[in-house]
């Protein structure tokens, strides 16, 4: 065989075999969702604070984020499966809202996959923002009990279920494209190859 076709062979095999597939690393919602921000490509994370491989996803996703192109937003979202979570999208929409997500969203997950405190508990969850540097916890606390948070909580609740996410983390890409359960370097490929995908639409 020729240098020059084998050569081809190899370049080809290898576009093959970084090619994403429907069903194996992603889906279509069967409903696709509104974007927030027309124009753009928007990229929603679906993740649990009590869910281990948001932990492990979460160094290489947050070092991703930071280097989104301009027509590319980010955003996270707790998911609500039932009333026992609400505490956690109510926890969430208080660091969205007091602007400490950047600061506390990391030590969050830390605090409960690696330290067992229960940030669902909202006793444990008190005595462990008392131990985070520059927060003021009574104002913290009085956003967290506001109208404004109870309706972020049902908007958590109908996203969970509009999205209909089945397992966390789910990156959802263009309102339409939903990944599937994979190690973090390869889910963060699935997702740049979707974004490539939503881009020639």
């Amino acid at each position: 065989m020729k240098k020059w076709l084998f050569a081809a062979l190899l370049m080809m095999a290898g576009v093959a075999q970084a090619a994403i597939v429907e069903g194996k690393d992603y889906v279509l919602l069967a409903k696709p969702q509104p974007v927030a921000t027309p124009g753009k490509v928007e990229v929603i994370e679906f993740f649990s604070y009590h869910c281990i491989h948001c932990f492990n996803l979460e160094p290489s996703l947050e070092a991703w984020s930071k280097k989104l192109p301009a027509d590319v937003s980010f955003r996270r979202q707790q998911i609500v499966w039932g009333k026992q979570m609400e505490p956690l999208a109510r926890l969430f929409a208080t660091f969205t809202l007091t602007k400490t997500l950047d600061r506390l969203h990391r030590p969050a997950l830390t605090a409960m996959v690696q330290q067992h405190v229960n940030l669902a508990d909202e006793g444990q969850m008190t005595k462990w923002l008392a131990t985070q540097q520059g927060v003021d916890s009574k104002a913290f606390m009085q956003v967290y009990k506001s109208f404004g948070v109870n309706a972020q909580v049902a908007h958590a609740t109908q996203a969970t279920l509009d999205y209909a996410i089945q397992g966390t983390p789910t990156i959802v890409v263009a309102g339409k494209y939903a990944t599937l359960a994979a190690e973090p370097a390869q889910l963060l490929k699935v997702v740049d190859e979707l974004i490539i995908k939503a881009r020639g639409k």
